[in-house]
């Protein structure tokens, strides 16, 4: 019986320069699509638009207060803002709203975000030209609908106890993020024009 050759095993073949940027490369490249170019294509979703699954369930809350003054008188918020049927018809609770009438505003979302007054407004009146408040100086709530273009509105934010500490702005989207430690007090005020 012949004897079998055995073969004899070459040695590897060294990668070359070329060959070596590959891997570098394609990453880089894969890294550039899902971090500039998919986001401009197809941008994530606008955060006030998002409904969420289920109340209170978020790890991310936040608590801050917001004062509405019609002519001098303190009015407060209407329970149900940011409870509004989507687009589908559905019942939808968006990550900014209102759990009772009163000036606290809760904010939930599955992940830490800054939100801030501009988002607010963008649910608050979501038409741009209406916002509800609740009247309760007649010792009842009386649920009032405000037409903004019969007021003068100004926007301002208290960061402590001191009224040094105010802070006037022109537009709800011009304010900071509503901070962690809810210490901020944003205001809306309305003058009859």
């Amino acid at each position: 019986m012949p004897k079998r050759k055995i073969k004899e095993t070459k040695p590897a073949r060294r990668l070359g320069k070329k060959e070596l940027l590959i891997a570098p490369v394609a990453m880089g490249a894969a890294t550039l699509v899902a971090l500039v170019i998919i986001p401009a294509i197809a941008p994530p979703p606008d955060p006030t638009g998002v409904c969420l699954k289920a109340h209170n369930i978020e790890t991310f809350q936040l608590y801050p207060q917001v004062q509405v003054i019609v002519d001098g008188q303190q009015m407060m918020l209407p329970d149900g803002v940011g409870k509004e049927p989507n687009s589908k018809g559905e019942e939808c609770l968006r990550p900014i709203h209102t759990d009772a009438i009163g000036n606290v505003v809760h904010i939930e979302y599955i992940r830490p975000i800054q939100f801030n007054m501009g988002h607010f407004m963008k649910i608050y009146s979501f038409d741009n030209s209406t916002i509800s408040v609740v009247d309760s100086s007649s010792g009842a709530n009386l649920t009032r609908t405000l037409n903004l273009t019969n007021y003068d509105v100004e926007y301002s934010y208290f960061t402590g106890v001191g009224p040094e500490e105010k802070w006037e702005i022109r537009e709800p989207s011009e304010f900071p993020s509503f901070p962690a430690d809810n210490k901020m007090l944003a205001r809306i005020e309305l003058t009859s024009k």
